[in-house]
């Protein structure tokens, strides 16, 4: 029980620092954020966050590796069948991406997209993949998880304009569904 309530304020500490963090790249650089400034905004210790992190950085790893965690545990209890690329999967995947719009935008505005790109490659390729998929299948994914992330990209620079069944139906017409 004890652990289960460490753990708990673990999770909180960390999405604090998160928050923060996210509050404070509005307002000027990363490179110019301090620990001791990020700490305070979060209400934590610098040993709480060196507990948790090396440094800002791994701040946006844990955290979208945390919101993939949650994805693939909610798209598992969907139970979502068809083909990687059908409106169905497409739509729950923008749906998830937008809840999580302000973290993604400010991980973009860092310059830090490229961790979204490989988290999103390494999940589709996980999910979809077989031990007996050929080369050709491993390169349609990761073209795939290059679409996804472009036109979520895309979408976002745009203000999130079009409607989800809009932004899945680009895939649709690029796919063939």
């Amino acid at each position: 029980m004890k652990r289960e309530r460490k753990s708990q304020a673990n999770i909180l500490a960390r999405e604090c620092i998160a928050q923060a963090l996210l509050q404070l790249i509005k307002e000027k650089p990363l490179s110019a954020i301090t620990v001791s400034e990020l700490t305070q905004r979060a209400g934590v210790s610098r040993m709480t966050f060196y507990r948790n992190y090396r440094s800002k950085e791994e701040i946006f790893s844990l955290h979208l590796r945390d919101i993939f965690i949650k994805y693939e545990e909610e798209d598992r209890q969907q139970q979502l069948k068809g083909i990687y690329y059908d409106r169905a999967h497409m739509l729950h995947c923008f749906k998830y991406w937008y809840e999580y719009r302000e973290f993604f935008d400010g991980l973009i505005h860092c310059g830090f997209g490229n961790i979204f790109l490989d988290y999103l490659t390494q999940y589709v390729q996980q999910k979809w993949l077989d031990e007996t998929a050929s080369p050709k299948e491993y390169y349609k994914l990761s073209g795939f998880a290059g679409a996804l992330y472009n036109i979520y990209i895309s979408w976002a620079s745009g203000g999130y304009r079009e409607s989800l069944d809009e932004i899945a139906g680009v895939l649709d017409s690029i796919y063939g569904t």
